[in-house]
């Protein structure tokens, strides 16, 4: 129940009682103040000055939110056993953090983050601020298993793997932020996608992530189906191609030349994917995740013959084994089918690839502890607020979710990161698209949009694109 204790899905139900320091804009995504009011760059690009909201309280009665848990929150966050995913190259990014009086927050950097506000300290990422008061007044152990923040929620219930509930603070009138239309968000854990459809239509849910194949359904009950655009990037990684770690490489791997690489994407025909398990609903992706920089790279076409070519040249003609691991999630029910899919078109062009489902939480710990070394996987890429903070925590051997990085890759990042010109930047930022095309750094598939189902009693609900969820902010029906 704290931002650094596991991953940003999470989010789906603790945005609701933790806030950030600042949010985007529904439609824009233009950054806006959160519970800082303003902030401030240093011209180098290595010094933030966040100017906080005063009178803002953490519900419990733990009083204002003051600088003093602003740094604790960002402190925790980034500290060695954060399981967070944006703990790692946090921590190489920030050098310090100061707090001069109780409504200012001086951040210093190692290098220049021109996107700090928006990214790693944005609404998108998982550096929701906590009460320092209510962890030093409980013990840590204590305070993670009940969320206080500043958030117009808090924890009313929770029985594990079945439901949470979420009920309004009795001083929400006051709120500086929202003005909840519903008592209660009672988020249920149903994995069934017939069994989410049934109860939308019958009224027992209210939001409920849908499949694609359910969307003639829904709209056949009379219900609202809400899509966010390009919000999510099927894709197949690789393990074991982060170079420059010693435990995530393994140049054994048939993978770990290009040229395989480069023929497990030429052999895939994507569009027929999109249009067979995204009923048309995405787009041929050159990256796993959706970057205004890169809408001009390049997609793989689906070229078979071209993959045998260069599996011959990599020494490889009669093929070779490999294994699939696939998992179920929202968005993502689609995984398994692509598995298969993805299966089968290798399966052409003589690759052997067996599949094995697995849960996301498993293959997560694989992920960052360094033991997928020896698979391939299907995964969902996410888009970012800072296009930055999705290379540093794709393609940097500092993040635990590296899942391909090399010399020459983290120093073109490296010199992104540190360069200043606005021009420069977006050049440099197009080129790594390049490369990470070229290199064929995983098998990108699409860049999908993500169907809810709305019932009747939902008026609006303003979905964004960059993984944040305002279920605070869903307005009643008249």
């Amino acid at each position: 129940m704290t931002p650094w204790s596991g991953s940003g899905q999470r989010k789906t139900y603790l945005d609701v009682v933790y806030e950030y320091l600042t949010y985007a804009e529904p439609g824009t995504l233009k950054t806006i103040p959160g519970l800082a009011e303003s902030w401030e760059m240093s011209p180098d690009g290595k010094a933030w000055t966040f100017h906080l909201r005063h009178g803002v309280q953490f519900s419990g009665g733990y009083g204002e939110m003051t600088s003093a848990d602003v740094a604790y929150s960002i402190e925790r966050l980034i500290r060695d056993d954060s399981r967070a995913g944006p703990s790692s190259p946090m921590r190489r990014l920030i050098a310090s953090v100061e707090t001069p009086d109780d409504y200012t927050v001086v951040v210093k950097l190692h290098f220049p983050d021109f996107e700090l506000a928006q990214g790693y300290f944005g609404a998108a990422q998982q550096l929701g601020i906590v009460s320092k008061a209510y962890f030093d007044a409980l013990g840590e152990t204590d305070a993670e298993a009940k969320p206080i923040g500043t958030g117009a929620y808090e924890l009313a219930s929770i029985n594990p793997g079945s439901e949470i509930v979420m009920t309004l603070r009795d001083d929400v009138a006051d709120h500086w932020r929202v003005h909840p239309e519903f008592e209660n968000i009672v988020f249920k854990v149903v994995p069934e996608e017939s069994t989410r459809v049934a109860m939308l239509r019958t009224g027992e849910a209210d939001i409920a992530p849908i499949g694609f194949d359910s969307i003639p359904t829904v709209k056949e009950a009379g219900l609202t189906v809400v899509s966010a655009e390009a919000t999510w990037s099927p894709v197949v990684r690789f393990g074991g191609l982060v170079e420059t770690s010693d435990n995530r490489y393994n140049a054994d791997n048939p993978w770990a030349k290009r040229e395989v690489r480069q023929a497990l994407n030429y052999a895939v025909d994507k569009q027929l994917i999109i249009d067979e398990l995204f009923h048309g609903e995405a787009t041929v992706a050159s990256s796993d995740t959706p970057v205004p920089a890169w809408s001009d790279v390049e997609p793989y076409p689906y070229d078979p013959d071209k993959a045998r070519e260069l599996l011959k040249e990599a020494g490889y003609e009669n093929g070779f084994d490999i294994t699939i691991k696939t998992f179920t999630t929202a968005p993502g029910a689609e995984l398994p089918l692509m598995a298969e899919a993805v299966a089968l078109f290798w399966q052409d062009i003589g690759v052997n690839a067996t599949i094995e489902p697995v849960d996301w939480p498993s293959l997560r710990s694989d992920w960052t502890e360094g033991r997928a070394n020896d698979y391939v996987w299907t995964h969902r890429g996410f888009p970012f607020s800072s296009a930055a903070n999705g290379l540093e925590a794709g393609f940097m051997a500092a993040s635990v979710f590296a899942a391909y990085s090399t010399p020459e890759l983290e120093t073109m990042i490296n010199d992104f990161s540190n360069e200043q010109d606005l021009v420069e930047r977006e050049a440099k930022f197009t080129a790594i698209g390049q490369y990470l095309r070229d290199e064929a750094a995983a098998v990108f598939i699409a860049l999908a949009n993500e169907p809810y189902g709305i019932s009747d009693k939902v008026g609006e609900w303003k979905i964004t694109t960059a993984y944040m969820w305002n279920f605070d902010q869903v307005t009643r029906a008249k």
